[in-house]
């Protein structure tokens, strides 16, 4: 965040507003009665008030700590740090948002500071929440004081901004894709060989017989006093591919600030997908309309929005979300070179996840490539009351239909 010159804001309070129509109240009548000293004493009271709070004014440096991210409709907490860089105590602190964009909503604000000595530092948290998926730019707050009598706001700002991700909505599905592809069945060796393939640790459990000895976790055994044994994820034999659909009818195009309820919900079906089977399956690759994000080609490198700590599976999916954060809908494209790259990609994939908005001949053929490599494949169209949900190119019986309103209020049973 790139640091720019501080600003002073001046403003009044709801008593200062009150004080300042009575001293005009008292100006005009003290043209037709004597009541200079009254109006002379709200003068006094006011020039008081600003003399004082200028001298006083705060001089905070604002700090912000954004999360990584948050999720869509949820609340989450911001924390700022104040940090008074002047020679005189600050005193009445409070932050408060200017130019903040329709896509956050403030939830809750920041208890006031009373006092914040010269070189002092604290940390104030404010509740927000974003209202819809994307990046947004969230300006930092403008720290105000309000000393003495509570009747002009003294403040500073500056215009940096910071970078917030927002998720779209997603929640645990009832699914299970426990089914594996030929060749990760019967264990090819070109396939389970990788280099770059090796079992993720998952945790230790007790040592049951039949165990081998040669995954006792020694140390495990030495802290708790009884035999502990190493579990792992073979991601070599459970891989899955996501296939979302960002097309949409013509008569659908986004104006303004509209949302389009079915990409929203294919959006965050597919969001809730990657989410659910991911203790099952490790994602490959994900086609989000004509966009290809092979994470397989990024092993050994950290995955977008991964963070320290955080399991390779944990960060995938986040990485995922972090990608599905920001499509965009399109009329129409091609997938003909997708297709042809995703030939030597469906072999190491157990399951295929399709997210379709309009099933068509575009989307048959990457289900016969990967019905050819033995995938199983799983359908999913997303489709408005307006919208026939029924295609004559993709059999019925093999298409799970499901309504925007369902996903996006998570009212959806076993897939």
């Amino acid at each position: 965040m790139a640091a720019t010159r501080a600003r002073m804001r001046l403003g009044l309070t709801e008593a200062g507003r009150m004080l300042l129509m009575g001293t005009v109240f008292f100006g005009l009548a003290a043209q037709l009665v004597p009541a200079f000293g009254v109006l002379s004493a709200l003068i006094v009271v006011l020039l008081t008030v600003l003399v004082v709070g200028f001298v006083l004014r705060p001089r905070i440096e604002v700090t912000a700590h954004l999360p990584d991210h948050v999720v869509a409709g949820q609340n989450a907490q911001f924390r700022y740090t104040l940090k008074n860089i002047a020679r005189v105590p600050a005193y009445d602190l409070h932050v408060r948002f200017v130019g903040l964009p329709q896509t956050i909503e403030q939830v809750a604000g920041a208890e006031m500071v009373a006092r914040l000595g010269p070189g002092e530092s604290t940390d104030v948290a404010v509740t927000m929440r974003g209202r819809r998926r994307g990046n947004h730019l969230i300006p930092l707050p403008m720290c105000q004081s309000s000393f003495p009598f509570n009747l002009l706001n003294f403040g500073s700002c500056r215009k940096d901004r910071g970078t917030l991700t927002v998720f779209p909505v997603f929640y645990q599905l009832q699914m299970r894709l426990s089914r594996l592809s030929g060749q990760g069945r019967s264990g090819v060796a070109g396939f389970a060989g990788r280099a770059e393939v090796s079992p993720e640790y998952a945790g230790n459990r007790p040592f049951l017989p039949g165990d081998s000895p040669r995954r006792i976790d020694t140390r495990a055994w030495a802290r708790l006093s009884v035999p502990a044994t190493k579990e792992y994820h073979n991601d070599a034999d459970r891989c899955a591919a996501l296939v979302l659909d960002t097309r949409i009818r013509p008569d659908r195009k986004k104006t303004g600030g509209e949302e389009i309820p079915e990409l929203e919900a294919a959006v965050s079906l597919c969001a809730s997908v990657a989410f659910s089977i991911q203790r099952d399956c490790l994602v490959e690759w994900l086609l989000a309309g004509p966009e290809l994000h092979d994470f397989a080609e990024s092993r050994g490198r950290p995955a977008l929005g991964a963070r320290a700590g955080f399991s390779r599976r944990g960060a995938r999916v986040d990485a995922i979300h972090e990608i599905l954060a920001t499509v965009e809908p399109a009329e129409n494209y091609d997938l003909d070179q997708t297709a042809a790259a995703l030939t030597s990609r469906f072999h190491r994939i157990s399951e295929v996840v399709f997210i379709l908005l309009r099933p068509d001949r575009v989307y048959l053929e990457l289900l016969g490539l990967a019905a050819a490599s033995r995938c199983h494949c799983s359908v999913y169209q997303v489709a408005g009351a307006a919208q026939s949900p029924q295609s004559d190119i993709l059999p019925s019986d093999s298409v799970m239909v499901l309504s925007p309103e369902d996903v996006l209020a998570g009212r959806l049973g076993p897939l």
